[in-house]
């Protein structure tokens, strides 16, 4: 029996350096205008020589990273112009199983079960798919690789090292996640009522949430204001990268650190959780709790959304895709606030952290029975190649349909078009498609203030570090106290940052981390498995 929890996303490749006859794929001056949608005239089977694609293959996809869940179904074959596009570039009749979001692993367990092994599998996180590698069920890719340059160029070579597991290459990276989505911001209008600059130290940053709290920075005489928003995710991890926005996180980077984080320095290991920098982010923390400059309910705020649509917030680490469009902000409000985007500030240390990059966590797989066959491992990192890195295809997935999503301008330029709605919903199953996208395209997003928010992301980008080595690790199934260890991490640092624990007890918290937690333990496996891994010699 395969065991497992949940996975999402996906993605796939173009094929043109194995097959340059195939008319999706061929440069022969300004292609821009081609139509790759059209069936190559290999596609359907001729015999060719030096067709690698000449013998018609099916393929069995589980697509658990589509963008919108098994909630839409595929249309008809003749009316699913990517689903031709896959199938034409490699000669292939794919079958695509999509699960219901969140059912994923249900799913994908009911059919190992009965023995109905997919192809290619989509996991939508890491850890998942190292149980199923440990459990036999998926094959080791690196003997295939070097034969799809353009797949492999498509990422970057951290994404590709963050799908190995003891020197392993199990899968191929699926969904592109993006960086820099949560960045900080500051209303400009109340800095000029107040007469304030930007702030550029945590210190600085204090005193400007406490102006924007005591001294009516709106002018509307009313004691009604505070200078932050935050918030805590539900299961309490103030680390949580998943929950965008709640900003407590954000405010821990300052000082270089997060939950459940590590770092190897000279060889050694320093955990997050007790290192000095974490006493002094959540002293930090506290003394906004304490003087009041935090919105009094963020202890119970999963989203922060609503707080700044009111317009009584002055500082927030919050998504630029809310920025970009402040239409309900305005609403809300019943004013035109002058929010900018602001760069982290100095930490005590002089560095500016926003946050980590995305880790490549997601990804594509291929089952052992499925490479059983050589050449269907082939195939399929063919098909990915095509679907992820042919340059002619991108917007078809990316977008959708050309002449309903996008078209090409009078330059060759490919620009976005916004069909009604009912186009828009009969459409809906393209998103099943749009693995592919990258994280950087601003066309995809599409933006209403391109240029500026652009700008803003790419300032995130520029105080974002590289994940922390954690992100490699695997829970240790001996390890009966993972998950209250990791319980009374969250709980501890909660009641510092709260109050209702003195500050003063942050000796007595390690040291029930080190007695009752057995922290040397789990670190001590933490730095066993970094070395299986390769992260660390």
């Amino acid at each position: 029996m395969f065991k497992g929890k949940r996975f999402r996303n996906t993605m796939i490749v173009s094929l043109c350096a194995i097959l340059p006859v195939l008319s999706a794929c061929s440069g022969n001056g300004d292609s821009k205008g081609a139509d790759p949608t059209a069936a190559s005239s290999t596609a359907g089977g001729t015999t060719q020589p030096d067709n690698p694609f000449a013998k018609k293959m099916t393929l069995n996809m589980y697509n658990a990273g589509s963008w919108i869940g098994g909630g839409t179904p595929l249309p008809a074959r003749e009316q699913d112009i990517q689903r031709q596009m896959l199938e034409n570039a490699v000669n292939i009749d794919l079958q695509m199983t999509i699960p219901i979001a969140g059912e994923d692993i249900a799913k994908l367990n009911t059919l190992l079960a009965s023995g109905d092994i997919p192809d290619m599998i989509f996991f939508n996180n890491r850890t998942d798919a190292i149980k199923y590698y440990q459990d036999g069920l998926i094959a080791e890719l690196d003997g295939y690789l070097d034969q799809f340059p353009k797949l492999q160029k498509y990422f970057s070579q951290d994404q590709w090292d963050a799908l190995k597991f003891k020197g392993k290459t199990i899968g191929t990276p699926g969904l592109e996640l993006v960086s820099g989505i949560a960045g900080w911001w500051i209303r400009n209008d109340w800095l000029k009522n107040l007469n304030l600059q930007v702030p550029t130290t945590t210190e600085e940053l204090f005193q400007v949430m406490k102006a924007f709290t005591f001294n009516d920075p709106d002018k509307n005489g009313k004691d009604d204001t505070y200078g932050f928003v935050g918030g805590v995710p539900k299961d309490g991890d103030i680390s949580n990268t998943a929950v965008q926005g709640l900003g407590l996180n954000a405010i821990m980077w300052l000082f270089g650190v997060n939950p459940h984080k590590i770092d190897i320095v000279d060889g050694k290991l320093v955990n997050h959780n007790t290192d000095p920098r974490m006493k002094e982010a959540v002293t930090y923390i506290n003394r906004m709790v304490t003087e009041k400059v935090i919105d009094p309910d963020w202890v119970t705020l999963a989203t922060t959304g609503e707080k700044i649509q009111k317009g009584k917030i002055g500082i927030s680490v919050s998504d630029w895709r809310m920025m970009d469009n402040p239409t309900k902000i305005i609403e809300v409000s019943g004013e035109t606030p002058e929010w900018i985007s602001m760069a982290p500030v100095k930490g005590p240390d002089g560095k500016q952290i926003l946050g980590e990059m995305a880790f490549q966590s997601n990804m594509w797989v291929i089952s052992k029975k499925a490479a059983q066959d050589p050449e269907k491992v082939k195939r399929i990192l063919a098909l990915l190649e095509y679907w992820y890195a042919d340059e002619e295809a991108y917007p078809y997935f990316a977008y959708g349909d050309k002449g309903i999503f996008w078209d090409y301008n009078e330059k060759k330029e490919v620009v976005r078009l916004t069909p009604e709605k009912a186009v828009q919903e009969a459409k809906h199953y393209v998103n099943h498609y749009k693995l592919p996208r990258r994280a950087a395209d601003a066309l995809y997003y599409n933006f209403k203030k391109l240029e500026f928010t652009s700008a803003v992301h790419q300032t995130n980008l520029k105080y974002s570090i590289s994940p922390k080595p954690s992100v490699y690790l695997v829970p240790d199934e001996s390890d009966s106290l993972y998950q209250d260890r990791k319980k009374f991490i969250n709980e501890a640092l909660l009641k510092f940052i709260y109050g209702r624990e003195p500050i003063s007890q942050w000796d007595n918290y390690v040291q029930t981390l080190e007695k009752t937690y057995k922290l040397k333990e789990y670190e001590e496996n933490v730095m066993k498995q970094l070395k299986e891994q390769g992260v660390i010699k």
